[in-house]
């Protein structure tokens, strides 16, 4: 048995633990860009969906008070005509308040099943996020390390490259003559 191990590609080592440093480079992006895209999501329901609708239902409830209001007034100074344009005009009116209340109350249900759908996924990353930030780091640090103790065995293991010329007079004896 010897005591020397053999060592046969450090390089293959090396080559790992590069593809490691990428592998966490990208994992960590991909990570980001998860959490990231349901986060612009939460706030793109959140707020910019939420305020749309908000503004559309006030403006929705000012022309519906407005065309009403023409009807009142179209019916005090005339209550013997039909008024049917401003009648058609609050009923429009009508319409279109109903719906963005209906656009908000979706918005509304979207927000609570987005947070409901997502919270329990995105915790589910957590153990990922760390894993990539602070396993990973060390077992490449952990692989560097491995490698400069190999490449410090194996050249503490070389045989000597150059070998001097024995001085003079030390010549090793010629080889045994085969009979």
């Amino acid at each position: 048995m010897s005591n020397q191990a053999r060592i046969s590609s450090i390089d293959a080592l090396e080559g790992f633990r590069a593809e490691l440093i990428h592998y966490i480079e990208k994992a960590r992006v991909a990570l980001e860009d998860m959490t990231g895209e349901a986060r612009r999501t939460h706030t793109w329901l959140d707020v910019d969906r939420t305020q749309y609708w908000a503004a559309q239902l006030k403006k929705c409830k000012k022309q519906l008070d407005q065309a009403e209001e023409e009807l009142y007034s179209a019916n005090l100074t005339s209550p013997q005509a039909s008024n049917a344009i401003q009648k058609l005009a609050v009923a429009k009116a009508r319409r279109k308040l109903d719906e963005a209340e209906a656009k908000m109350s979706v918005i509304k249900r979207w927000r609570q099943v987005y947070d409901n759908r997502t919270g329990p996924l995105l915790r589910q990353l957590e153990p990922m996020f760390f894993r990539v930030g602070q396993h990973l780091p060390k077992a490449v640090h952990s692989l560097g390390e491995s490698i400069k103790s190999l490449q410090a065995y194996a050249e503490s293991n070389r045989p000597s490259q150059v070998m001097a010329p024995p001085p003079p007079g030390l010549e090793p004896p010629p080889p045994p003559a085969s009979p």
